[in-house]
């Protein structure tokens, strides 16, 4: 087999990584890529623990048998999966196409799956590494962590003998996380209501297109758009009598939506009067979000009549206001963490069913307090709406344990190994160490490191080669002297 990454180094880490890449791992799909990492470390002799939701346990005696010192490594299995807007990949069956450019490895035309694969990969390359000097290893590989830490929440770590944990799905190289938001999904859902439609009316295509999208967490703060919240400014702003039929935009939770369209039905009389007004609407919106968003793009397209029903004014009405209305980006600052975002909401997805409209939303603090607020509002926006509202897959902050032990010594290796300090961060992020630290039986401290990742969660997603080297190196001097 000839791999696209055969040059690469670490050799061993590409390697599994490109392996991995081979499978297809979205969120809910994850049992094949349980199965062939429960393999490889059967293969190597190593003891296996794997439950019902696919998460695995790989237990690695110490190089030392001496060593009295458990340390846990974690990642996650499941990848995001975006695409471009003229891509066929099928996620459920096609592997990766990994594309190497200069010192970037990326994916064509779909996310990389570096988050948090490359995590993965350090550690498959560990447990095969018998020359690595280490104490006694519990690699556990979490599933469905994209969709709400549903995974770790459900896994059963009462055998764990685990003093540290080393989390790897961190995403630049500099930093040493210690700590996180906890998080909350929102889904506020709405009853269809019809009304028959105008027999001679046509139908208008708008589709949000162009936009850069992002982390819900990694990215908030560089405050792009929002294209299910453009969506409603357009159609909020059509002065002439429409209905509306459809209406769909962004497709993950955690991801920031760079999609969004709906369908209206309007006279064939203000077919050009229509246009240009949201023609000009376009140009200002533009010109609001440019140089953030370069590519943004309004697109038109009449199809055919609407010989059918259509949504009645008040359920047009909710859409549009709760479109506009929807809390979405940055809430609030970190009072205490210079630039730290606070509070953040992620307007993620509209998406219809056979008889609702559902507005599904990512919240995150690390204040409970403000998390409630924020459950409140969408509390009261469904019932200005006579709609309902939901919440799941709630998880804690990760609390950061000031001037621990285990931060203290890993500051300490990588001034070491790279002759600087780290920036020790609190991230506005979701990151299973809070959940973790919950479920061991006795006190641990956690860290969360990782290479450096850019535009993760959209098709644009890449790591950085030689940065994929050097958190390695620092990684393994990390078990050798802990």
């Amino acid at each position: 087999m000839t791999y696209v990454t055969k040059d690469l180094r670490p050799k061993s880490v590409f390697r599994n990584f490109e392996n991995i890449s081979k499978i297809p791992r979205s969120s809910g799909n994850e049992k094949e890529i349980s199965d062939y990492i429960k393999k490889f470390a059967e293969n190597l002799g190593l003891e296996t623990f794997q439950d019902q939701y696919n998460n695995l346990m790989v237990k690695k005696p110490a190089s030392n048998s001496n060593s009295k010192t458990t340390i846990m490594l974690q990642a996650h299995i499941d990848m995001v999966t975006e695409k471009g807007d003229k891509s066929n990949h099928d996620f459920n069956k096609d592997p990766l196409k990994l594309v190497v450019e200069d010192n970037k490895l990326r994916a064509t035309d779909t996310t990389l799956g570096a988050d948090n694969g490359i995590g993965i990969a350090y550690m498959m390359s560990i447990l095969e590494d018998d020359k690595i000097q280490h104490p006694n290893l519990e690699c556990v590989f979490t599933a469905d962590e994209e969709v709400g830490l549903i995974g770790v929440s459900n896994m059963d770590l009462s055998k764990s003998k685990a003093d540290y944990v080393i989390n790897l799905d961190s995403e630049e190289e500099y930093n040493i996380l210690v700590g996180c938001a906890g998080g909350v999904d929102s889904i506020l859902s709405i009853r269809k209501e019809y009304k028959p439609a105008k027999p001679r009316n046509i139908a208008l295509e708008i589709n949000i297109q162009g936009l850069l999208g992002g982390h819900s967490g990694m990215d908030i703060d560089k405050h792009r758009a929002n294209a299910n919240v453009i969506l409603g400014r357009v159609l909020n702003s059509i002065k002439y009598p429409y209905d509306l039929f459809y209406i769909n935009g962004g497709s993950k939770r955690n991801a920031i939506p760079r999609n969004s369209e709906a369908v209206i039905s309007i006279s064939y009389d203000n077919l050009e009067a229509i246009a240009h007004d949201i023609h000009k609407f376009r140009s200002k919106i533009q010109k609001e979000f440019y140089p953030l968003e370069p590519n943004l793009n309004i697109k038109l397209r009449r199809t055919a009549p609407t010989d059918f029903k259509v949504y009645s004014d008040k359920c047009k009405r909710d859409i549009i206001n709760l479109l506009l209305l929807m809390p979405n980006g940055v809430i609030s600052m970190d009072t205490n963490l210079e630039n730290m975002v606070e509070t953040s909401t992620n307007f993620a997805i509209v998406v219809e069913s056979s008889s609702h409209i559902r507005f599904k939303n990512l919240s995150r603090s690390s204040l409970q307090s403000r998390k409630d607020f924020l459950k409140s509002k969408f509390s009261s926006l469904a019932e200005l709406v006579g709609g309902k509202v939901i919440f799941e897959a709630e998880y804690p902050a990760w609390e950061h344990a000031p001037n621990s032990f285990l931060e203290k010594k890993a500051k300490k290796i990588y001034n070491e190994v790279f002759e600087v300090d780290p920036d020790i961060v609190v991230m506005h992020c979701g990151l299973e160490c809070g959940i973790l630290l919950d479920k061991l039986t006795r006190e641990a401290d956690a860290i969360s490191i990782g290479p450096n990742m850019y535009d993760v969660h959209t098709p644009h997603e890449y790591v950085e080669i030689d940065s994929v080297e050097k958190i390695y190196k620092y990684l393994l001097e990390l078990l050798k002297q802990l």
